[in-house]
């Protein structure tokens, strides 16, 4: 049976190519649409979640903590609001890192160095006494804020 190709059937067909391209074409403006809410929505809530920061005068402490189990112990006033900012004004406190895709990365506090890739250790930043959740350079300060450098080495290997 050979099928008899008509003027009329053409046109179907280049009708129903036609209306799916539309279809399709209405389908990627709905997920762009969607795609710019939902980067919308992260922003406020980054803006929401993210740490609150005191401005004015503080006095702050920060204790260091060597790989020999010492402790140092620094009082400071600052009107900084983070504390890489609070700790870079410090006398007797050096800090060197590197910027790197998380943040600025400690490496090297008052000479000592830290290097995860030789034997797992690093330095953990504690506030109050907890683990920090924010890295240095955006950890906001308080008066009266305890803050401590710990030079750690992990447990896993």
């Amino acid at each position: 049976m050979k099928e008899t190709v008509t003027e009329e059937t053409v046109t179907k067909e280049k009708s129903k190519a036609e209306e799916n391209t539309q279809k399709g074409g209405r389908g990627i403006l709905i997920v762009a649409v969607l795609a710019v809410v939902v980067v919308v929505l992260l922003i406020i809530l980054s803006i929401i979640f993210a740490p609150k920061t005191q401005s004015g005068d503080k006095s702050i402490t920060v204790t260091l903590t060597d790989n020999n189990g010492m402790d140092t112990v620094y009082e400071h006033n600052t009107d900084a609001e983070y504390l890489l900012e609070a700790i870079r004004e410090m006398e007797g406190l050096e800090l060197q890192g590197e910027d790197g895709e998380y943040g600025f990365y400690i490496t090297t506090v008052n000479g000592i160095t830290a290097d995860y890739s030789i034997d797992q250790s690093y330095w953990a930043i504690y506030v109050n006494g907890e683990y920090g959740s924010y890295g240095i350079e955006s950890q906001p300060i308080e008066d009266g804020g305890e803050y401590a450098l710990v030079y750690e080495r992990s447990s896993y290997e």
